[in-house]
């Protein structure tokens, strides 16, 4: 009997440690990648991107991951460059990823959405507006507006500021989306229209672009360039005493902008479906964080990637098992509060979300209005 009681107290303790040593294993983590511009022409952006989805994973976490499970976070570089997302987003996939957030580009994220789609992976971005990818029922996502809904609010602020004539400054380095944004506006304005086109990984002379661009004596110049160009767009024109309305995209919404253009920047308006004077609790706790971890203030790109992390693993906790396809079914049947306001995508994995003119005043960002 003692025997027996000896053996069954043995098998006893072994069950317990087995039980104790399977608790302190931690569970296998849920993976999502990050896929983004962090060296190429305009990497800077990037890390603005990286900071707000790292802060999100980190809170995530903290509060119990997905179910149990960590959330992590494998961040690619794309290059910005053709090659490059092919060969992030591959890895990505390699390494088993149920979501690819990315792009920072329209064009990078149309190039990775072929790959994306032929492996069922969710693509999901915050940044890429190109109206190409909208309305089709297939495992993409986005967070931000699209083209359409862009270029209807460009030519209304157009026609509200009485503009009769434009000319567009399109940086083909994104065509996907500066063509797509300057159709979509074209398509909904009645005045005069002339394009220059250039390509920021050149080497460029800046004396016949800025000639061109006034050559029609245009009300409005529209800048569709990244931040950084943008800025040196308005201290050329402005040297050359442009005195007519400048208009950017939320691709110029960054700080670079700042401190590229200096005070050629002042009296820019901008359209954008980022509040730069957002007083909600959550943001003013998420403008905190990104200070205390990062000593940077909260940009229109960190927030909207801290934005997009938070969606997903609402949606991950969600789902039945996580699967690409369950992912994109619990996405689908959410409504989410975020920190910018309410989120729904409609059938297609699109959203409609409030659009506002923004205008450069005294070295900030400013909201004037709805549009």
């Amino acid at each position: 009997m003692r025997k027996t009681t000896f053996v069954q107290a043995v098998f006893g303790v072994l069950f317990i440690l087995l039980v104790l040593a399977a608790c302190d294993r931690e569970a296998p983590s849920i993976k999502i990648g990050l896929s983004l511009n962090l060296s190429g022409r305009g990497g800077e952006a990037g890390e603005h991107i990286c900071d707000g989805a790292l802060l999100a994973v980190a809170e995530v976490n903290s509060q119990g991951g997905i179910n149990d499970r960590p959330l992590e976070l494998l961040i690619r570089d794309d290059e910005n460059s053709d090659e490059g997302v092919i060969r992030a987003d591959q890895s990505l996939i390699d390494e088993g990823v149920v979501a690819i957030f990315g792009h920072s580009y329209s064009s990078t994220t149309v190039k990775a959405y072929p790959l994306a789609m032929k492996n069922e992976v969710l693509l999901i971005t915050a940044y890429a507006g190109a109206g190409s990818l909208s309305g089709q029922d297939d495992f993409f996502f986005r967070t931000a507006v699209d083209t359409t809904l862009y270029g209807e609010k460009m030519a209304a602020l157009l026609e509200e500021e009485k503009v009769s004539s434009v000319a567009f400054l399109l940086d083909m380095s994104n065509p996907a989306f500066v063509l797509d944004y300057k159709e979509k506006t074209v398509k909904n304005f009645s005045g005069r229209v002339t394009e220059v086109p250039f390509d920021s990984r050149e080497e460029n002379n800046w004396q016949p672009i800025v000639v061109k661009l006034m050559a029609t004596a245009p009300d409005a110049i529209v800048l569709l360039t990244e931040a950084s160009m943008t800025g040196v767009a308005l201290q050329k024109l402005t040297n050359s005493g442009y005195k007519g309305l400048y208009v950017a995209t939320l691709w110029a919404q960054t700080p670079e902008l700042l401190r590229y253009g200096g005070r050629a920047v002042e009296g820019l308006q901008i359209v954008s479906f980022i509040r730069p004077d957002n007083h909600s609790p959550q943001w003013l706790l998420f403008s905190e964080k990104m200070e205390a971890q990062f000593e940077k203030k909260a940009t229109a790109r960190s927030v909207r990637a801290y934005e997009l992390i938070m969606i997903l693993a609402d949606a991950l906790r969600r789902c039945p098992s996580v699967t690409p396809a369950e992912l994109k079914q619990a996405l689908l049947a959410g409504d989410y509060q975020t920190l910018m306001g309410q989120v729904h995508f409609d059938e297609f994995g699109d959203v409609k979300r409030p659009v506002y003119q923004i205008i450069v005043r005294d070295g900030a960002f400013c909201t004037v209005k709805e549009l």
